[in-house]
């Protein structure tokens, strides 16, 4: 049974004029299907997530799901509540699904898949154009954890993993409103939130037909955009 959700709508791959360069392809797919804008930026409200596999200081493996912010020539940005820096050699990889599985006769769906390091960018890059309820979340969650430094565990267990799921509720709802009306100081942002690049040494399109055609891209200079 296919499996399907209100924000999918199916599409036909031209495989014929696929850019040479992946990231400005998956840009020009995403804004012909009305994801994000002509710069690569998340248009408001559209479902644009993936999946981010990386490797913990415990050298253990760690998968979640994130939302695109942006994707540019440069990269793909996200973003994540600052917890740590970013070390220049960190190495992440990502899945991103879009379309309808299986696609409707004649229609297609698409795997992308990319690997390389990530760095750190300034939270100005996307101030304007993130999600403010995004903001919101990650602003509460640091706020709340700076609450409790010093408190026992258990009191720090009941306020930062949602027993108090109402309340919690509510300060998102304010914050939002505050970051709307530009009553949020950049500083507070900019400790709370980070804004990562994953810059892809390596990507992936796999477009689904009679058989999954696979095109592979391998970046050919590590600080230029030749593939």
């Amino acid at each position: 049974m296919s499996r399907r959700f209100a924000a999918l709508r199916s599409f036909q791959t031209d495989l014929k004029n696929i850019l040479p360069n992946p990231l400005l392809e998956l840009q020009r797919a995403s804004q012909s299907r009305g994801i994000c804008d002509k710069d690569g930026y998340r248009l408001t409200g559209a479902p644009w997530g993936f999946q981010l596999a990386e490797v913990t200081s415990q050298n253990r493996p760690k998968v979640r799901t994130i939302g695109f912010q942006r994707v540019s020539e440069h990269g793909i940005d996200y973003l994540l509540l600052k917890k740590k820096r970013v070390a220049k050699d960190d190495w992440i990889a990502l899945s991103y699904t879009e379309g309808i599985y299986p696609p409707p006769p004649g229609q297609t769906c698409e795997q992308w898949r990319a690997e390389g390091v990530v760095a750190e960018i300034d939270v100005e890059n996307v101030l304007d154009t993130a999600p403010m309820g995004s903001f919101a979340q990650i602003l509460a969650v640091a706020r709340r954890e700076r609450s409790v430094k010093g408190q026992p565990n258990d009191e720090r267990n009941s306020l930062c993993e949602g027993q108090d799921k109402d309340s919690f509720i509510d300060e998102v709802a304010v914050l939002k409103a505050e970051l709307e009306n530009g009553n949020v100081d950049i500083g507070e942002i900019q400790e709370a939130v980070q804004v990562c690049r994953l810059m892809p040494s390596r990507m992936e399109l796999m477009v689904s037909g009679g058989i999954w055609e696979r095109f592979e891209y391998v970046r050919l200079d590590e600080e230029g955009n030749e593939w």
